[in-house]
């Protein structure tokens, strides 16, 4: 495999590139800002200067926060695995674009902090670089501007920085917010489980769901396993609220599944769908989930590695 020096695709900084001639035509990049990638020739000529941009920006965050390599794909088959590198869908990583204003401030704070050292240490900033994409900016101008509105909230403040790096400091307000965030739902280590509370599922659970959690460094909860003196839908809804994200298994066909998956859609938690292979034909015919890319599995160590592969690929 030949290694050169290319731009990187999407963000246009310094990147290594190796040439993949075992997956077609494509290329392994790798980014100090976007991590590591697999890109198949094919998707060149698709991407918009817009997409480039958002996906530059996504890429960024998950780098940030330790996520490793993709391989990017028309659907995502966290289980299968490109040179090492999970499939993931170009539309499920451009959807992880912040869309509204409170999502942007939260996410930027996030993105400060885990470029800080410990807290109330200086961040540098090099826009000579593209430092814009923690601000999810497309250039300093816009990174100024963002800068500018949160140290009038008092949120940063200046540092000393050099003459190629600007200098900033969260402050204490600032910090106290980023702590909120990291123990609220975006910042949460918790996974709510919805399925069916049957014995016949027990196995699924406990050597399947429970243990690729786990592994993945997250916290299952699922509801009938947890002691508490409220009514359970209330106990439900909260549990969700305070989740990350939800998996969802459709084994058995219980519509609470269905309508705790469809409020945690609503809530804009990521949802991951599990069944077993004994029951896809049936969930075919009475309800229509084939917009979600399910997990099929034959047997709960099928499940635990699927889905362990999945939380580590999609959930940021």
């Amino acid at each position: 495999m030949a290694e050169n020096e290319k731009k990187c695709f999407f963000c246009g900084y310094d990147s290594r590139t190796t040439y993949l001639p075992q997956v077609g035509f494509s290329l392994l990049y790798e980014c100090e800002y976007c991590g590591k990638y697999i890109l198949d020739n094919m998707w060149v000529q698709i991407f918009t200067d817009e997409d480039k941009f958002k996906m530059a920006c996504v890429l960024n965050e998950r780098r940030v926060k330790g996520f490793g390599g993709i391989a990017l794909d028309e659907e995502t088959k966290a289980q299968d695995l490109v040179c090492g590198y999970p499939r993931i869908s170009v539309n499920e990583l451009l959807a992880q674009f912040p869309q509204a204003a409170g999502e942007f401030l939260n996410r930027i704070l996030l993105n400060l902090s885990r470029l800080a050292p410990r807290p109330f240490s200086e961040i540098r900033l090099n826009f000579n670089k593209p430092d814009n994409l923690y601000f999810f900016t497309k250039d300093s101008r816009e990174c100024m501007t963002i800068l500018k509105e949160l140290a009038e909230h008092g949120l940063v403040r200046e540092g000393t920085g050099t003459m190629e790096e600007l200098g900033r400091m969260l402050t204490s307000r600032g910090w106290e917010i980023i702590e909120r965030l990291q123990n609220s739902a975006i910042e949460s280590r918790r996974a709510f489980v919805a399925m069916w509370f049957d014995s016949s599922m027990d196995d699924s659970y406990e050597r399947g769901i429970k243990p690729a959690v786990e592994d993945a460094g997250y916290m299952p909860l699922r509801i009938d396993l947890k002691e508490f003196n409220n009514k359970i839908c209330d106990e439900l809804i909260a549990e969700i609220k305070r989740s990350k994200f939800l998996i969802a298994d459709f084994s058995g066909l219980r519509s609470g599944v269905f309508f705790e998956a469809g409020f945690a859609k609503g809530l804009g938690r990521e949802v991951i769908f599990t069944v077993r292979k004994e029951d896809v034909e049936e969930l075919k015919e009475h309800f229509d989930t084939r917009q979600y890319n399910h997990i099929v599995y034959n047997s709960p160590e099928d499940l635990q590695k699927k889905l362990y592969n999945r939380i580590r690929a999609t959930i940021l």
